[in-house]
């Protein structure tokens, strides 16, 4: 198989449901892993897993991980007049919840729209206010949503997958399906070497509910060195300058006390020998990421972190350059061929 089009398949990736308990990603995620690998397979937790043999015996056992759920929302009950009270799955920025348009996952594909009071209604402070998380309200346009939809339904933004630029895209859930991308990506890399490793591929269910789907996976796949890959902050002008990466400048590699620093090192220095972009990410403590589930798995496992720099996490309009998706998956076939884990 040839290099797959990032475009495309961000888009592929993106525009399916995942908020956790939703299939279609897994459906979309083992469709492209069998395009790589023969052993693809869903576990109870509904993380999907991929294992790439070496063939060799007594081989190193080498995790390539991301997740693939999306922040969204679950179906708590219902008003008068129709409207489809919900509550957030996972860390949402509130702000932009107003009229944003939604899918709800029922009986049916129901579509619907956040409730906005318009700004000739509203109090002279309630334009500074963002609705509380207790208070959010969906416009189904139906009398009666009860026939096509339950309590425990889950509730995800629209897909509105479109370019900025040549290189730039914004989407839902890029936080992680650019990090999906990058890990098929490697995969397509390394689809004609000799492999020294075996490469187990893990698409976590759970991350933004807590890493709860690396967790126990990470632990049943006892790898001897792993490379997560998540989404990370890019610079805009009302950001923190120190906090954030810069987009479409590479690959952020991680520097963090639960990471292995030197795998972090031979990482950056490889980039610097080999021509690929990247740039540096320090974090004081826990990661935020699933390489924090990761490292702690069976007897520990050393991990690195690589990350994707990504504008306005955790809204339905995330952005991110397919260069720095590249730049990634390179980064993580060359962890695979140059035996950086063989520390």
């Amino acid at each position: 198989m040839q290099e797959p089009d990032i475009h495309l398949l961000l888009k592929e990736l993106c525009c399916a449901a995942g908020v956790n308990g939703l299939s279609d990603i897994q459906t979309v995620a083992c469709d492209w892993l069998k395009k790589f690998a023969d052993d693809v397979r869903v576990d109870v937790s509904g993380n999907v897993l991929a294992t790439l043999p070496c063939g060799k015996e007594k081989a190193k056992r080498v995790l390539l991980e991301a997740h693939m759920d999306e922040i969204g929302f679950v179906v708590t009950g219902f008003t008068d007049g129709g409207f489809v009270r919900v509550a957030p799955c996972g860390g949402i920025d509130l702000r932009c919840i107003a009229a944003a348009p939604v899918k709800i996952f029922g009986k049916e594909t129901v579509n619907g729209v956040f409730c906005a009071v318009p700004p000739h209604l509203r109090g002279d402070d309630d334009g500074k206010k963002c609705a509380p998380a207790d208070k959010l309200f969906v416009d189904v346009g139906m009398k009666d949503p009860q026939s096509l939809i339950a309590v425990g339904d889950r509730v995800s933004f629209m897909p509105c997958y479109a370019t900025l630029s040549d290189t730039a895209v914004t989407a839902k859930a890029l936080d992680d399906r650019a990090g999906m991308a990058a890990v098929l990506y490697a995969l397509s890399l390394l689809q004609e070497r000799d492999l020294p490793c075996d490469v187990e591929v893990l698409f976590a269910c759970g991350e933004e509910l807590g890493s709860r789907g690396a967790t126990p996976a990470a632990f049943a796949v006892d790898a001897d060195a792993a490379v997560i890959t998540d989404v990370s902050f890019a610079f805009t002008p009302d950001a923190p300058r120190e906090s954030c990466g810069d987009l479409g400048k590479g690959a952020m590699i991680g520097f963090s006390p639960i990471l292995n620093g030197q795998f972090s090192k031979r990482l950056m220095q490889y980039a610097k020998d080999n021509g690929i972009a990247f740039q540096t990410e320090v974090v004081g403590g826990k990661t935020g990421t699933d390489a924090d589930a990761v490292t702690v798995a069976g007897n520990g496992t050393p991990s690195a972190l690589i990350s994707i720099p990504q504008r306005y996490m955790h809204t339905p309009i995330e952005v991110v350059d397919v260069r720095d998706v590249a730049a990634v998956g390179t980064l993580m076939a060359a962890f695979i061929t140059e035996e950086m884990y063989g520390i």
